[in-house]
This record gives structure tokens, sequence and C-alpha cells, in this order.
């Protein structure tokens, strides 16, 4: 791990972390690492990572956490000292929840950017703490002037998100998202919330939706 976060920081460019979850990656287990060069054709400043045994919500987290350390230049030894701290597994009996500070970043970098929006919450009804997270995520808009769409958070499962876990923002394009959208994949980064943006044909190109899903998990369990 010290070996591989200062060989990221190096580069100018992250491309996003490639992620799998098959079961041939369940009996290698899980990890990341650099992609050798002489495979792929790697440009100046640029670092190829994979990874492996994890399931793409996570992967893509996983990118916009890296993405994090490296535009804000964070020593690498201090970021893994920090790591060494949390638990590994947050315990599934404690609902999501923002915290005052977490709340507080949002409102702060919604209200700096000076462009309140409307954005549609929709949370997962099978997900027991989903309605309530996204009620505190939505309060906090509320503060900053934003709009949630029909004035309520949706509680029906939209085409193709029911295997959507964590939060995510849907768009019409991910490669050419809603400024709003941006922007509040911004203020959710602020709050350390890292937010992947996905494209789904069925979202009116000017608008968004942020999806609060089941938890996110490393590698989802085989289904019965």
């Amino acid at each position: 791990m010290k070996s591989l976060i200062p060989a990221l920081l190096c580069g100018l460019v992250m491309l996003p972390v490639a992620a799998w979850a098959d079961d041939a990656s369940a009996t290698q287990g899980q990890g990341c690492g650099m992609v050798d060069s002489a495979l792929i054709n790697q440009g100046a400043g640029t670092v190829m990572i994979s990874c492996v045994g994890v399931t793409e919500q996570f992967g893509s987290q996983l990118a916009g956490i890296l993405t994090y350390v490296l535009q804000r230049r964070l020593d690498p030894e201090i970021v893994i000292a920090k790591l060494d701290e949390v638990d590994g597994v947050p315990d599934e009996n404690v609902a999501r929840s923002l915290t005052t500070d977490q709340g507080q970043k949002i409102v702060e970098s919604l209200v700096a950017n000076g462009k309140p929006a409307t954005v549609a919450i929709t949370a997962d009804p099978n997900e027991p703490d989903a309605g309530n997270y996204a009620l505190a995520i939505a309060t906090r808009l509320g503060m900053a002037g934003w709009q949630i769409a029909g004035s309520q958070i949706n509680r029906t499962v939209p085409a193709g998100l029911d295997e959507i876990h964590g939060v995510v923002l849907v768009v019409h394009d991910e490669k050419k998202p809603p400024e709003m959208a941006d922007e509040l994949k911004k203020a959710m980064a602020a709050a350390k919330i890292f937010v992947p943006i996905i494209s789904r044909d069925n979202i009116a190109p000017d608008t968004a939706m942020l999806w609060v899903g089941k938890r996110a998990t490393l590698k989802d369990a085989p289904t019965q």
C-alpha cells in the first residue's frame, strides 16, 4: 500500500479504477495494483490501477477517494495513518447518517456556488435507513436554497437501479452531466461522501436524480 499510493501521486492524470466482482477474484482475494505499462500504453504522468474482488459501485467510490487524495496533494503517509484508525466494515445495525460537519460542508459548498437548483431524490424502499438518510441530505440541500423535485422524496425503485448500491447521481449522459449535478457531486465530496455519476436514458438531459440505494458493500454476497 505504501508503494502504491506514492506512485499514484506522481501522475498528473489518474484513470478510473477498473473493478470486477466475479467468482475467480473471490478465490484470489481482493486488492488493487498498478497495471504494467508494458501491457497498456500509458501517457506521461498517467498511472492505470486495476482492482479485483470489488463491485462496480465500490470501484467508482474508490476512484473518487484516490482523486480526492491526488487533487489535494495529501501526504500518502498521513492518509495511510488515518486509514488505520478507521474500522473496516460499518455496523449493519447502525443507520447511515450525516454528521454535523458533513451537513455543514454540503451547505457551505452549495451556498458558495450560488446557483440553487432542483434535483430529484429517490430512496430505496427496501433499505431500512435509506429514507432517513435521503431526508438528511434533502434537508441540507434545502438549507442551501435547493429544491427537491415534487417537494418529496420518491420511495419507488426506478427501472435499472435496484442493483445500484450506495448513493449515486443519475443523469442522461454521465459524460455531459448538467452543471448542477457536478456542483452537487462536489458538495458531497466536500463532505467526504463520494458520489459516482451514472447514465440512464430515461432521465431528461437537463435534470438529475440522487439515488440513495442499499448500503455499498465491498463485494455483494451471491443471491440464493
